[in-house]
């Protein structure tokens, strides 16, 4: 328990690197899902040596997993693509709203005003940032992306705490291997003929973020409320932003910024007033 703000903290700031790396590299969405999950998979398989699932239904659920963590990624990487490093890592930071309206749902948590109130100011960022209501704009779609990426991240802490009896190695390797084979579908759209500088980014990225953030990512999940983790995952949005204006040169509107704190500030003001009443409830 005392390690997990360290782990976070290293998880923050290489997640923060991932929408700048995945933007620097000429390498597809589809190749760098495969290189990284390959890596990752075979490492850790070796390294964690978790144990196998003794039932069919815990297969499944670390197939659900696998498969979100698929839609997440694919999307994020397409997004980046699409639009810019910085638009995709803002929208990705609606994750908090979705986060909030998956436990009023799925978790019999009930939104009270405040939260509501967040929400809306959260939504009303996300539609802000985004420059016209035109899908031939790319900023625009690279928005939608990355609110969708957004969906299907929000869903993995939940299903993480609801599955812990399944040991974190055996959690992280299944999601990465799922995922991986979810990937395999498109190896004809890969592209391998890359420059030496594409190979050490995907390397960078198959190492820090895949193999080291996401495991540690897991652990911390799985061990603070899903409302907290939340509040600490908008410490990478900062990261992100900054590292693309320094070292891609994107340009930051004001539009953005307005938009990127709305977005933020309501689903971190949502997300502490859910782990508020949480822990009311349990007191």
């Amino acid at each position: 328990m005392k390690r997990l703000p360290l782990n976070a903290a290293i998880a923050l700031v290489l997640f923060g690197s991932i929408p700048v790396a995945v933007r620097h590299i000429s390498a597809n969405p589809y190749t760098i899902g495969i290189f990284r999950l390959a890596i990752a998979s075979v490492v850790l398989g070796i390294l964690l040596r978790p144990a196998l699932p003794s039932s069919r239904r815990d297969w499944g659920r670390l197939a659900v997993i696998g498969f979100l963590f698929f839609g997440h990624w694919l999307t994020f990487f397409l997004s980046i693509k699409m639009s810019s490093a910085s638009i995709a890592a803002i929208g990705l930071s609606t994750y908090g709203i979705f986060l909030i309206l998956f436990s009023a749902v799925f978790g019999n948590h009930h939104l009270r005003l405040i939260e509501v109130a967040a929400v809306l100011v959260a939504a009303a960022g996300a539609i802000f940032i985004i420059p016209q209501l035109d899908l031939s704009n790319r900023v625009t779609i690279g928005v939608l992306l990355s609110m969708l990426s957004a969906i299907f991240y929000a869903s993995l802490p939940i299903l993480h705490q609801r599955w812990s009896h399944l040991p974190t190695g055996t959690r992280a390797v299944g999601q990465f291997f799922f995922a991986l084979l979810c990937f395999l579908f498109f190896l004809p759209k890969t592209d391998w003929n890359l420059r030496p500088g594409d190979w050490y980014g995907l390397l960078f990225l198959a190492i820090g973020p895949t193999l080291i953030a996401h495991t540690l990512c897991v652990r911390v999940t799985t061990a603070l409320p899903t409302a907290l983790t939340s509040v600490i995952y908008y410490g990478n949005i900062p990261v992100a932003v900054a590292l693309s204006v320094i070292l891609l040169g994107e340009p930051l509107s004001a539009r953005t910024v307005v938009g990127a704190l709305m977005i933020i500030g309501g689903g971190a003001v949502g997300l502490m007033s859910r782990a508020a009443t949480t822990r009311r409830s349990v007191a």
